[in-house]
């Protein structure tokens, strides 16, 4: 009777370890990188597997952004089953073929002719990546494949343009310079006249122009800034050897006095236009304050990340929020 009551004893508290830590995982709690799959998988998810832009909103745009983002994440956690199943969800969904060519509608819609030069680097760096950590070469093909559409139709007058129309057989007339991100240097050898307009950008200014116009020869910019392209545009400078001494004593001084950074920002007086944080902004700051060797800042934004997260805010995040968090988190782990 006693060995009874120790076996049910022993099974309750089985049970009960379950429960707690089981179930914790799978939502999260514990935020190891297997409640990132279980919660994409339950948020942001329709029935045939794709991913939808906001938790729970199965009617929210479906973006060639979200496959990449999630495919680069589930190659840092080795997850090849759940990246397996997204490259199937890419080649049955997104990717269009034309005269034996491949491009990836950067949005899943009927009248979508047009690709995404980030969104396909993001895919292409993915599948290169993949085939070495799964040992699967058809990744590294398909990745040939897409990257040779690109330099074949998206390189008007040497420029590595934003996208390619595939109805009109039209390449953009802009190069939005936050597109040419580590990724896109790794894919593309022939980037000389590309570089260049990285290379070139006045390093004295805070902001920089956001595209260069192919057409009229000419830098463009905002009045209003979207600070996650000009951290991008920063980092891209820092990948090929060019500091922006005026961008990083702004962006260190506003870390420094404020402990915070907003979305968006006016050029002229440099005052936040917004009163909202941004998870992914907080991605790309560390990553850049890294990048020049300032760790002790990095570490305390991510730790204002976390912050942020707890408030309630994943609950509600942009899968590309979601997922740029919890690969910053997995990357400082």
């Amino acid at each position: 009777m006693l060995k009874t009551k120790w076996v049910n004893w022993a099974i309750g508290v089985a049970l009960m370890f379950l429960v707690v830590y089981g179930i914790g995982k799978w939502l999260g709690i514990d935020g190891k990188e297997e409640s990132v799959q279980a919660t994409v998988k339950n948020n942001y998810m329709n029935e045939q597997g794709l991913i939808h832009a906001y938790p729970k909103q199965q009617n929210s745009q479906y973006l060639s952004e979200s496959i990449g983002l999630y495919m680069q994440y589930l190659v840092l956690v080795h997850d090849r089953n759940t990246f397996e199943q997204q490259v199937e969800q890419l080649q049955d969904y997104f990717i269009v073929r034309k005269n034996g060519d491949l491009y990836i509608q950067w949005a899943l819609n009927e009248a979508t002719n047009v690709n995404a030069l980030i969104d396909d680097l993001r895919i292409i760096d993915a599948l290169q990546s993949a085939s070495k950590v799964f040992n699967k070469p058809t990744y590294e093909t398909l990745a040939k494949k897409l990257a040779s559409s690109i330099q074949k139709k998206q390189t008007p007058d040497g420029y590595y343009v934003d996208f390619y129309d595939w109805s009109t057989d039209s390449p953009a007339s802009r190069v939005t310079l936050s597109y040419l991100t580590r990724e896109f240097f790794t894919a593309f050898s022939d980037n000389h006249g590309t570089k260049q307009l990285l290379e070139s950008l006045d390093g004295s200014l805070t902001f920089f122009p956001e595209y260069f116009d192919t057409k009229s020869g000419m830098f463009n910019d905002r009045e209003e800034v979207h600070l996650i392209d000009q951290l991008l545009i920063a980092l891209n400078r820092e990948n090929i050897g060019q500091p922006s001494p005026s961008f990083e004593e702004w962006v260190t001084t506003e870390w420094r006095s404020q402990g915070k950074l907003y979305g968006r920002y006016n050029r002229e007086t440099k005052e936040a236009t917004v009163n909202y944080e941004s998870l992914s902004v907080y991605y790309f700051l560390q990553q850049y304050f890294r990048e020049i060797n300032k760790n002790d800042l990095a570490n305390e934004v991510v730790k204002h990340a976390q912050q942020l997260a707890d408030e309630s805010t994943i609950g509600k995040a942009h899968f590309f929020d979601y997922i740029h968090y919890q690969q910053m988190l997995k990357e400082n782990d």
